[in-house]
């Protein structure tokens, strides 16, 4: 019984020194940082292939005053490839 009851104070003494020394931490709540919880990037879809890729990696390109963004140079040469044929 005196052993559990050592423990007890132990453990209490522990969580008191904690939060004397860790203010405004809660053991509750996960630790957060600003960075993870901003969004990283926009997902974009390609015009030609249709697949969705993040912005940031993807090709730009300005045709007729708009922009469009690709996945690869591949979707962006047929995709204009496409464009050409059509308005001939």
């Amino acid at each position: 019984m005196r052993f559990l009851f050592l423990c007890l104070l132990i453990y209490l003494g522990y969580r008191v020194l904690k939060s004397l020394f860790l203010p405004g931490q809660s053991p509750s709540e996960p630790e957060r940082h600003d960075e993870v919880a901003r969004v990283d990037d926009v997902m974009v879809k390609d015009p030609f292939c249709e697949t969705y890729f993040p912005k940031r990696s993807g090709i730009k390109e300005i045709i007729n005053g708009e922009t469009y963004y690709f996945c690869s140079t591949a979707c962006r040469d047929n995709y204009l490839e496409r464009i050409k044929k059509a308005s001939e």
